[in-house]
This record gives C-alpha cells, sequence and structure tokens, in this order.
C-alpha cells in the first residue's frame, strides 16, 4: 500500500505543477493579447517567445502525468 500512496503523492504533485502551468500560460496569453492590442509588439513577441517555451513544459509535464496516472493505475493492492 505504501507504494500506491507514493505514487498518489507524486501524482498530486504533477497536478499542482500543471494548474501552476496553465494558470501561467492563460495570464501571459492575456497579457501578450493585451500588448499587442496596445501596439506594444516588442515585448508581445517576447511573450510569445515565453508562450512557447510554456506550452513545451506544460506538454512535457502533460506526458509525465498521463504515464504517472498509468502506473498509479497499475500499481497493484496490497
Amino acid at each position: 500500500m505504501n507504494a500506491f500512496k507514493e505514487k498518489v503523492y507524486q501524482q498530486m504533485e504533477t497536478a499542482e505543477e500543471l494548474l501552476h502551468l496553465y494558470a501561467e500560460l492563460e495570464k501571459k496569453k492575456k497579457m501578450r493579447d493585451f500588448l499587442i492590442k496596445m501596439e506594444i509588439h516588442d515585448s508581445a513577441e517576447q511573450l510569445s517567445v515565453q508562450l512557447h517555451e510554456l506550452d513545451r513544459k506544460l506538454k512535457h509535464v502533460q506526458e509525465m502525468f498521463d504515464q504517472q496516472m498509468t502506473e498509479v493505475i497499475n500499481t497493484p493492492s496490497e
């Protein structure tokens, strides 16, 4: 049962990271859109680069989450 609890705890930590990344991504998208509307293109372009990096990291963490969830599901109960 300890292995199962440990995997669930790790999954919860990964889920928290995903939530944080989603929130950060949305915040930066809104800021980029605002900068574009204000015609501050240099800063908007810089935010676009940051958004691309955040999206890459989000996809990586999502893959990790999915893999861990599979492990949690397949953990035999003791």
